[in-house]
């Protein structure tokens, strides 16, 4: 759950003025990913501010909270829903942490009821469980709220104005989590470096705030013994330098969480080596960004002293370009959970011994057929480019295969009898040349997802082979919604 962060006081006679609920914020220099949508914002004004009022506080409270669980404001409906579906990181669903009570944050501005509501003690443990801080969101909220903004939208001069005079102190950060550290249970923290608009464009806050890897360290030094979950986004000057910021993290032995999402740096495996004397971690998400030929991010290799995180179920690694093998000890751990995501020279010879697997992602993997036991041994080259037997996880209910090069389903899925969720899209050369009997024979399947498949160059018509393709899907869907537990089967409609 999130609350608004305290702000450095504003220059000008608007600074103390309180904002009107509507109030959107402006049309600014970056379209901020943080506005509202339409829909919400006519759902908001819709409700009748007196009948909210009237609320008694229990309610009130009760209400404040359940804002705190709604999904992303700039994700479409249809893609909230399949977000939700999926255990796993897809290609039509990036992630982003939720805004929470960040898609309100006037709620303590509104009133001075609502304020004192907000800040009594009572409400701490509903409202604060959960803090998220978003460097761009605290920001450009402080530049929204001044009241003469309140009718009508600033110019793009205003804007500038007033988001060069905002600055966010770490005083004051500290400050926040310091009188509510006894109920804290999860920190989120993203957009140090800055945020993308909109149009595109980056806008850096480094210069908006004085947060440093040294504030990072005092703030878990606050809650070592209470902290069970720590998501950190977009935060690579906490990481690029040094070992500092790994060796705060493993200072906090409550921790059962950990997400350092987004880096794009380069990582010591030395450095990690600390996260070992952590054994009560169960979820591990250490990934990078997206690489391309010349610009490889994340680990080289995964510590052999991770073999001491005997409680670790979940493990997500996306985004190492340059990790090429898996220990063998993974095969020790009560891993249920593997993300290898966008590893696209890694040897996944040992996924098979991971029998305890139920949820596998292999997207973006640079995968290609299965090679059947009687074919000649590959190369080690291609062996990192085969999609391995995976007909041994028979508790597998979840797989990722997504954005890969399979031309055809690969028929040993068949034999995955647990199997409840399937992700095939964007694997643009797989060719459906007959029925889907393979996946109609799966009988927990209730999600699949082939948009994207057997992509051909726009030439304004379907080739035949395309038509075979998009007739067999069309026909595995009819026969799946005649399930009596239903199954959704996502396609491409043109």
């Amino acid at each position: 759950m999130r609350n608004d962060l305290p702000q450095e006081p504003r220059k000008g006679p608007s600074a103390s003025a309180m904002p009107h609920p509507d109030n959107d914020g402006p049309e600014a220099i970056t379209k901020s990913p943080y506005q509202r949508s339409a829909k919400r914002q006519a759902t908001e004004r819709s409700i009748a501010p007196s009948l909210v009022a009237a609320l008694p506080d229990e309610l009130l409270l009760k209400v404040f909270s359940e804002l705190a669980k709604l999904g992303p404001v700039t994700v479409p409906d249809e893609e909230v829903c399949h977000h939700h579906r999926f255990p796993f990181r897809t290609f039509h669903t990036p992630e982003e942490p939720h805004p929470g009570l960040r898609s309100y944050p006037f709620l303590g501005q509104v009133c001075r009821r609502w304020q004192h509501l907000l800040e009594c003690p009572g409400s701490r443990q509903d409202l604060y469980r959960e803090v998220v801080i978003d460097f761009g969101h605290e920001l450009i909220t402080a530049v929204h709220t001044p009241i003469v903004w309140s009718d009508r939208r600033p110019t793009d001069k205003e804007f500038r104005e007033s988001f060069g005079a905002t600055k966010l102190s770490a005083q004051k950060i500290l400050d926040f989590m310091h009188q509510r550290q006894s109920v804290i249970q999860k920190v989120v923290l993203t957009n140090s470096e800055g945020y993308w608009s909109d149009e595109g464009s980056f806008v850096n806050l480094q210069h908006k705030h004085n947060f440093t890897m040294a504030h990072f360290g005092m703030m878990l030094g606050m809650m070592c013994q209470s902290l069970q979950d720590l998501h950190v986004q977009h935060c690579n000057d906490f990481f690029s330098v040094g070992n500092g910021a790994w060796s705060a993290i493993s200072c906090v032995k409550s921790l059962r969480r950990l997400a350092i999402e987004d880096l794009h740096c380069r990582l010591d495996a030395d450095s990690l080596q600390e996260l070992a004397t952590m054994p009560q971690l169960e979820e591990l998400s250490i990934t990078g960004e997206q690489s391309n030929d010349n610009w490889h991010v994340g680990l080289d290799c995964i510590p052999e002293e991770w073999a001491a995180l005997t409680n670790l179920t979940k493990l997500e690694l996306r985004g190492h370009s340059l990790l090429n093998v898996l220990p063998a000890f993974l095969a020790q751990l009560p891993l249920r959970h593997l993300d290898l995501g966008s590893c696209r020279h890694l040897n996944l010879a040992v996924i098979p011994t991971l029998i305890q697997l139920e949820v596998l992602s292999l997207s973006a993997t640079g995968l290609a057929e299965h090679r059947d036991s009687g074919a000649p041994a590959p190369s080690a080259a291609a062996i990192r480019m085969h999609l391995p037997d995976l007909s041994r996880l028979s508790r597998l209910t979840a797989l990722n295969l997504s954005d890969n090069r399979l031309t055809r389903v690969p028929p040993m899925i068949g034999k995955l009898k647990q199997l409840k969720m399937l992700d095939l899209s964007c694997n643009q050369e797989l060719q459906v040349a007959s029925p889907l009997t393979t996946l109609q024979a799966l009988p927990a399947i209730k999600l699949v997802d082939l948009r994207g498949v057997h992509e051909e160059p726009d030439v304004g018509y379907w080739t035949e082979a395309k038509c075979i393709s998009m007739k067999h899907i069309a026909a595995f869907t009819k026969k799946m919604k005649q399930r009596p537990y239903g199954c959704k089967i996502m396609m491409d409609r043109d």
